[in-house]
């Protein structure tokens, strides 16, 4: 029964150790939301939110909830916005929420149809859930001039 009690400590203790640290999430998080709206994927892009999330697009609204994200997301996917990348700046771990500060930008074309490149602030913030999957709860940017 010892030799058993050991073996349960060593294994629940080497779970804990192996547990994946914020950073890792973050890139994680960050890589998945790139991938999904670079390719398109508007239905994957959506689902890495909560169904109650909030998102400010940087126009001063602040939209909630899965409807008005993919009318949101589905302008961009349509106007040709691609090559989104995310560098992170600090991340902020507490309990099973995570905050991230960083910098993004995108490419796309302007009302000409010239191509161009923009960027910003962004600050999300993911949150696990009852699954212990990572997902975004709020996600707020802005757009330098």
């Amino acid at each position: 029964m010892k030799q058993v009690f050991v073996t349960m400590a060593a294994l629940t203790l080497s779970g804990a150790v192996m547990a994946d640290s914020p950073a890792s999430i973050v890139s994680n998080a960050n890589q998945q939301w790139n991938q999904a709206l670079n390719q398109g994927k508007l239905n994957e892009l959506v689902a890495l939110y909560e169904t109650d999330a909030t998102v400010s697009p940087g126009n001063g609204s602040l939209l909630e909830g899965h409807e008005a994200i993919r009318n949101l997301f589905s302008g961009f996917i349509d106007n040709g916005v691609h090559n989104h990348q995310i560098e992170t700046v600090d991340i902020i771990a507490a309990d099973k929420q995570i905050t991230q500060i960083g910098y993004w930008q995108a490419e796309g074309v302007d009302a000409e149809q010239q191509p161009v490149s923009f960027g910003g602030v962004l600050v999300t913030v993911l949150e696990q859930n009852e699954a212990g999957e990572w997902q975004l709860q709020s996600h707020v940017w802005n757009a330098a001039p």
